[in-house]
């Protein structure tokens, strides 16, 4: 069958459009070796091979054979696969984890390989220079692909990279082919991922992709029908129906399949569509579909899928909440809530504290024992989240382990698991995972007091007493000096973990005593940030899904247990050791702190931060500073918390530093996109996290967010979350000096947002409907909040905000706020208030109507009208 070539046009030099195959999954022999950076360049290096390892032309899918790769025997692994079509987003990357669409998406730890290809068509012959952006080993052959000889450029090591290079261009096609690779399925991931751009060719240079589908026209016109498709939204609740919209083109209406699957593949709603361009086409609702990850796909008709080999095909990544439901307000007494989030976990599927929770409540014939062997694995094999599942599997042996239901083959593999385990936090270990490691260490050694221990060489008592040494000096860490991973729900969730084990399992009484302590305080620090259950501030490690608001998040259990607002999504662990609990009594003060809603609650607080340099997978690095300081206002109608002045300029990483919450989907926050991803992988990506931190301030309803990228800024732009679908009304207004203004109202709550460098809402692509984007490398976010009680309507809200002098300058801005003062800030200086500088660091540990208190204080006093709570801290 004769080959064709469809033509594209370079990106801004970038190479956009590329065939690409795998990835070829290569498990590990000895996966603990990855805790080390210098074993996984070791391991990587092992696995490298000179030549390119194909053995035939790279194609477009047809009928002729599928694509082999052959890579070195050393490996002992063979891969065969086929190639397809795959277009880069905005940031030009080839992203290696959007090929695992329809796989598990929490794999075991392995080393991923993948391959991209495409031609250039050179005008001449003549040298031309390549930039390679990677972020991990990846090799370049140009010409000659075939032949098994060493590739034309070659990187090596992990982290991000950009190296430039010169090859020899011929007259007419030229075949260039990347092989890129990363580790997968483990804690740390980086993305598998990497751009390609031309900067110097001889002439102009089209790019040229291979193709065996007959019928070019219908394939080009699908590729057209696909790219020009978006969804409105990232989650769907209850009745709300995933839904696929097309942008106005000049195609004719064209018939294509959509299918609505899980990841693993199982499909809950598939129709054969007529798309006509600017049409819409719904599926099920979201309740019909299991809660968790969903994919959206869209092909073509079967027979011109399969028979005719038009293998082209899209698809979107969403988040479906099933049967669950938020509450806003207080629901039920705790005995009702602790049996609803019991009865919830143990419809998910899979989920080992969900086999807890059927323990709990005495289900033992619906205990599935694979899921319980499944996990012992995955901790044998390092995997992500090894020590929080370690942590509930010794939960389970020491609540259940005596039990005659309990499972018979489990006892024995979870001992040589725990023999076998390193209990050695990393040094660069998050707090959360220091504490659920050293957790583990105690409760392993109190089981196997006498047994020697495979990585320290010891016996179960040694541990037991590094434990802890361990555990007391983290207690004492954050009793005095708080939270370095400040609010942070992913933290949080395994920190809450945790302590709840500590306090029910662990033999020491002072262990226990400061245990409550810190537990008291860190809900207290939750119930202060809470608004409606939502996590509604700032937060100093935020993961990829629940930054799109309070239906994710990892505490929407703990807040609907504690509580009674939140949801129970898929984060089981906290709740539900929080639930199985025998010696923690519920406080109502901390219950009325969280639960009533004063006219205006004002917060500041300091934590201090870890002394380590955070993790990042940019270039740059900065000294972190010795704390964080954050502010919080809340009101009955919204909550606006930000970190202050916080490392500005300096890259980010997971980072989220501030954000107006009007309900659990109506979240707002700018952030400065590292990339255009969106997994874990990505930190920073899209909407987590910063490459470049703002500097931001504060002052109660107002904030500002300052930022300063740098001229050759991988995206060039900053943007805001602005997810209409959440609010129950908004719109884009412009203000007498025709200035663009964006406005969102949920109940009698009200935002106004705008921008330095003017915004504009985006009604296409990704961002589709909740994307305010505002381009150039220094800008300035301007934030208003306002009430129904103090601002009259909505409509009057808008008029008075309009109405407000605002003087931007290229990195300060001067405003009038709704209540009468003047505010001034940039990137440089205090933040001034009516001519006076309000303080963005040294604040008190805490500083708020319920308790005063200094940082590194020996005892913390907690109060309101009713209760009082003394921590003795010291």
């Amino acid at each position: 069958m004769p080959v064709s070539y469809i033509t594209y046009a370079l990106q801004n030099g970038y190479i956009h459009h590329w065939l690409v195959a795998g990835p070829q999954t290569i498990f590990l022999d000895q996966p603990g070796l990855l805790l080390s950076a210098d074993a996984r360049l070791r391991l990587a290096q092992r696995y490298r091979t000179d030549n390119a390892g194909l053995t035939r032309q790279p194609v477009e899918p047809g009928p002729l054979p599928e694509a082999n790769f052959t890579p070195d025997d050393s490996t002992d692994s063979h891969y065969t696969g086929r190639w397809a079509y795959t277009t880069c987003a905005e940031d030009h990357f080839v992203d290696g984890d959007s090929l695992l669409a329809f796989t598990d998406p929490d794999p075991l730890p392995h080393y991923a390989r993948a391959w991209a290809y495409i031609e250039i068509e050179a005008p001449q012959a003549g040298p031309g220079t390549l930039v390679l952006t990677t972020y991990g080993p990846a090799d370049v052959w140009v010409n000659g692909i075939l032949e098994n000889g060493p590739p034309r450029y070659r990187h090596a090591a992990f982290g991000f990279h950009q190296g430039s290079f010169t090859a020899d261009l011929v007259e007419g096609r030229n075949a260039i082919l990347v092989r890129f690779e990363q580790f997968a399925g483990v804690p740390d991931k980086l993305p598998h991922a990497f751009a390609l751009r031309l900067v110097d060719a001889p002439g102009v240079v089209r790019v040229q992709l291979p193709t065996l589908i007959e019928d070019v026209n219908y394939r080009n016109k699908l590729e057209r029908i696909f790219a020009a498709a978006y969804l409105d939204r990232d989650v769907f609740v209850w009745e709300e129906r995933p839904t696929v919209y097309w942008a106005d083109s000049q195609d004719a209406p064209e018939n294509v399949i959509i299918r609505l699957q899980t990841p693993s593949g199982r499909i809950y709603a598939e129709s054969l569509a007529t798309v006509t361009p600017g049409d819409k086409w719904p599926l099920v609702q979201a309740h019909q579909a299991p809660q968790g990850p969903l994919r959206i796909l869209m092909m073509p008709p079967i027979k011109a899928y399969y028979e005719d080999n038009t293998r082209v095909r899209r698809t979107f990544s969403l988040w479906g909440m099933g049967l669950a439901r938020y509450n806003e307000v207080p629901e039920g007494d705790y005995a009702k809530r602790r049996m609803d989030a019991l009865q919830h976990a143990i419809r998910c599927e899979g989920n080992l504290f969900g086999e807890m929770a059927k323990m709990a409540l005495g289900m033992w014939n619906a205990v599935e024992s694979p899921v319980l062997l499944q996990h012992i694995e995955r901790v044998n094999q390092h995997a992500t989240d090894s020590a929080l599942h370690l942590l509930g599997m010794l939960g389970m042996q020491y609540r259940w382990g005596d039990a005659p239901e309990f499972p018979k083959t489990f006892p024995a593999a979870l001992r040589s698991c725990l023999l076998n385990f390193d209990y050695q936090a990393p040094d660069n270990a998050p707090e959360s995972e220091q504490i659920l490691l050293h957790t583990c260490e105690i409760l392993a050694g109190q089981l196997y007091p006498k047994r020697k221990f495979k990585w320290s060489a010891q016996n179960g008592e040694w541990h037991v007493a590094r434990g802890k040494r361990r555990v007391m000096a983290w207690l004492r860490a954050r009793a005095m000096g708080g939270f370095g991973e400040w609010d942070s729900g992913s933290s949080f969730e395994g920190e809450l973990t945790a302590l709840a084990h500590l306090i029910d399992l662990v033999e020491n009484e002072a262990l226990w005593e400061m245990a409550t302590v810190v537990l008291d305080k860190l809900l207290f620090t939750l119930a202060l940030n809470n608004f409606h259950g939502v996590s509604g501030g700032t937060q100093g490690r935020i993961d990829a899904a629940s930054v799109l608001g309070g239906w994710l998040s990892p505490l929407g259990g703990v807040t609907r247990l504690l509580w009674g607002m939140g949801i129970l999504n898929q984060h089981l662990a906290a709740p539900v050791s929080l639930a199985c609990m025998e010696d923690y009594e519920l406080l109502p003060l901390l219950e009325e702190i969280a639960t009533t809603s004063p006219e205006e609650l004002w917060n500041r607080e300091q934590h201090l931060l870890p002394t380590v340099e955070p993790e990042t997978a940019e270039p740059e690095t900065a000294t972190s500073p010795s704390s964080i300081n954050k502010v919080t206002y809340r009101t009955p109608d919204y909550l606006l918390g930000s970190a202050q002045d916080y490392r500005p300029g300096a890259a980010g990483t997971r980072e989220h530093i501030w954000q107006a919450t009007l309900g659990p989907g109506a979240v707002v926050f700018t952030n400065h996109p590292a990339n255009s991803g969106t997994t874990e992988a990505h930190a920073p990506g899209f909407w987590r996290g910063n490459r470049v931190l703002p500097r931001v301030a504060q002052w109660k309803d107002v904030l500002i967010a300052v930022y300063r990228l740098p001229d050759d800024d991988w995206m060039g732009f900053t943007h805001a979350y602005f997810p209409t679908v959440a609010f129950d009304a908004y719109c884009v207004r412009e203000d007498a000096q025709g200035h663009p203004w964006a406005f969102a109202q949920k109940g009698t709550g009200y935002l106004a947002l705008t921008a330095a460098q003017g915004l504009t809402l985006m009604k296409h692509g990704p961002g589709a409907y909740r994307e305010l984007r505002s381009p150039g490398q220094h800008n300035i976010w301007l934030c208003h909040m306002g009430r129904a009680a103090l601002d009259g309507d909505f409509e009057a809200f808008q008029e008075k905000t309009l109405a407000l002098p605002v003087i931007f300058t290229e990195l300060a801005v001067t405003v009038t706020t709704l209540r009468g003062e003047t505010l001034a800030f940039g990137w440089e200086g205090p933040l001034l208030r009516n001519g006076q500088p309000e303080p963005l660091a040294d604040f008190k540990h805490y500083e708020n109507p319920y308790s005063v208190t200094e940082l590194r204080a020996p005892q913390m006093e907690i109060r309101s009208a009713n209760y009082l709570m003394r921590l003795k801290l010291a």
